[in-house]
């Protein structure tokens, strides 16, 4: 079986597969350096990008599970699990809304607070160390 043949798709130069090689790597790079951090610091790595995700949510109305799923790009029961595996290592604090009992609302612990202000912050540092390269490899990319 074959792919179908892009649309006017314009021919790519060896630049272009350099480029594209180039971004990947940075971007697994530093997916090898979040996973890393993530467990010297006893987090699953699923776990810090759900609490990122949750720290990160507007705060007018509470991050749902559902929300949640979507935020990381898996199943819905994926999330409830992932929620009570945080919840029992006392990162997050799970309840059901006062507005619609179907929906469980997530709020990070002082605990969980505390963990994602570390992580972020490496994390942070790591994004500013690569920012530059990356930069250069969009540019050349000719996506900004």
């Amino acid at each position: 079986m074959t792919a179908p043949a892009p649309a006017e798709t314009p021919a790519m130069e060896a630049a272009d597969y350099r480029g594209l090689a180039d971004f990947r790597y940075h971007v697994r790079r530093f997916f090898a350096f979040s996973e890393e951090t993530t467990k010297k610091a006893g987090v699953a790595p699923a776990q810090y990008q759900a609490m990122l995700a949750i720290r990160a949510h507007d705060e007018a109305r509470p991050m749902s599970v559902s929300v949640l799923a979507d935020r990381l790009f898996i199943k819905l029961n994926s999330a409830v699990e992932l929620a009570q595996r945080l919840e029992t290592a006392g990162m997050v604090e799970r309840k059901r809304s006062s507005r619609d009992h179907r929906r469980i609302e997530l709020a990070l612990t002082a605990l969980g607070a505390l963990m994602i202000e570390q992580l972020a912050a490496l994390h942070l540092d790591e994004h500013r160390r690569g920012l530059a390269e990356l930069a250069r490899i969009v540019s050349e990319l000719g996506m900004f």
